[in-house]
Formats: structure tokens, C-alpha cells, sequence
């Protein structure tokens, strides 16, 4: 009987020992992912015009998404009522206003997608690391029929289990090397459609929005590159709705 325990135990190591083998390392991946970003076209600031559906909540709301490589995003949305909101995330910090009055509680509609836009390996660390994620820590994991690296582990580490509590995290595509899922500290995931290509950019189709009571699908229109001051990131932008350097499409 021990003899066939201690057997069954040196099998399990061996095979968790051959599953960690596997994996490259995070410096890896990261560069892998920035090369990605870079034959994607979207190593670089972008305006996307994007519509908002909240489930539940009727019509959609229409505007436009401005994310720069260094870690920076920010959304102007117009409801169908015409009121304004404006998010602004700048690296894990995030801040929202309606009409130009901050809000409290924001729901998380602006993704971070410039962790689709890093130009290096380096560059993809950093913002992970700004973002609450280790980018030191990887894990292998599974989205449905995908399998994929997992920057920032999950708790607890479990092979195949979708449903396991998640940690703040990158979930890569082992084989595209694209992203498919970002979990904030909160728990909010963002996760990410089938790409398209916009004017030569490849981006999700959709990012799907998901909260402990909110489910939203963000879906974008059309991509461009864009002229992006650091000025327009500022918190100054969320309360004045006259406010100026506003990101835009560099002239022809």
C-alpha cells in the first residue's frame, strides 16, 4: 500500500514538474505580446468610436475611447437621454463623472486597453505592475476551448477549472498570443472578442463587461490612430466638459 502511494506521488510530481516546464517564462510571453501588438497595428495611441448596452438597461449609449501604450484610457459616452460621462483610468486608478459632477461608484465601463497596445516586453511589465497585476507570476489556465497563460496567477491554481476565484490578471491565448481577459482587483473581468480589423488595426470586435451586478458589452465601430497629448488624460478632463486637448486623428 505504500509502496503504490509513494509510486502515485512521484507520478504526480512528475507530471506537475512536465506542466510547469511547459510554461514559458513571463518575459517571455510578455515579449511574444508585444510583438503581437506591434503586427496588430495598435502598438501605438488610438481613438476608437465605440457603443455601450448595459444588460437591462435599453438603449445604447454612443462615444469615443482614447488609450495611449503608456497606461493611460479614457471614455466619453452620450446617452440616448444626452447626458455625459466620462471615465478616466490611468493605470489602476479609475474615476468617472456624469455632466461634468464625479461619481462615487462608477461602474467599470472603460477597459485597459492599452494592455493592448505595449510596444515591449518591458513596456507590457510595467503596465501590468501599474495595473495591480504581477507580472512576475504565471500560470497556465482555460477559457472555454482556449488554453492560455496566465499573468498574475489565479486562487486557487488550478489547471482547467474556469471557475476558480480569480486574482488580478492577464489571460493570454497560447497560440495567438492575444488577450482575452483582464481581471481587476475588484473581481470586474474584462473579456475579449474575436478581433477584426479596423483601417489596418486588429482589435476585439467587443470587450464584455462583467461585475458583480453588471454585465455590459462594449463594442467597437472603428479604430485610428490617434494624436494623444498627455494632457488629455488629465483628471481635470472628467469635470470640465469644455475642456480642451482632446484626442483625435492625426490630419492626413
Amino acid at each position: 500500500m505504500r509502496s503504490a502511494l509513494a509510486l502515485a506521488l512521484l507520478a504526480a510530481t512528475a507530471l506537475a514538474g512536465a506542466a510547469l516546464a511547459a510554461i514559458p517564462s513571463a518575459e517571455k510571453v510578455a515579449g511574444a505580446v508585444a510583438e503581437t501588438n506591434a503586427a496588430s497595428g495598435r502598438a501605438r495611441p488610438l481613438l476608437l468610436d465605440v457603443s455601450l448596452r448595459v444588460a437591462g438597461g435599453g438603449a445604447q449609449a454612443r462615444g469615443t475611447l482614447a488609450s495611449h501604450p503608456t497606461g493611460l484610457a479614457r471614455l466619453e459616452l452620450t446617452g440616448p437621454s444626452g447626458f455625459v460621462e466620462r471615465h478616466l483610468l490611468v493605470g489602476d486608478e479609475y474615476r468617472a463623472s456624469r455632466d461634468g459632477e464625479l461619481l462615487a461608484s462608477p461602474h467599470p465601463f472603460l477597459p485597459p486597453i492599452f494592455l493592448l497596445q505595449a510596444t515591449s516586453g518591458a513596456a507590457l511589465s510595467a503596465a501590468l505592475t501599474s495595473f495591480g497585476v504581477r507580472s512576475d507570476e504565471m500560470v497556465l489556465g482555460r477559457i472555454g476551448d482556449q488554453d492560455c497563460y496566465v499573468f498574475g496567477g489565479r486562487a486557487p491554481v488550478v489547471l482547467g477549472a474556469e471557475d476558480a476565484p480569480l486574482r488580478p490578471s492577464l489571460w493570454i491565448d497560447t497560440s495567438s498570443y492575444d488577450v482575452l481577459r483582464v481581471v481587476r482587483e475588484d473581481g470586474t473581468e474584462y473579456r475579449f472578442g474575436p478581433t477584426r480589423v479596423f483601417g489596418g488595426i486588429r482589435l476585439p470586435a467587443w470587450i464584455e463587461i462583467r461585475g458583480s451586478a453588471l454585465r455590459a458589452r462594449l463594442e467597437i465601430l472603428d479604430a485610428s490612430e490617434a494624436s494623444a497629448p498627455a494632457a488629455a488624460f488629465h483628471s481635470d478632463w472628467l469635470t470640465d466638459l469644455g475642456a480642451s486637448a482632446s484626442p483625435s486623428s492625426p490630419a492626413p
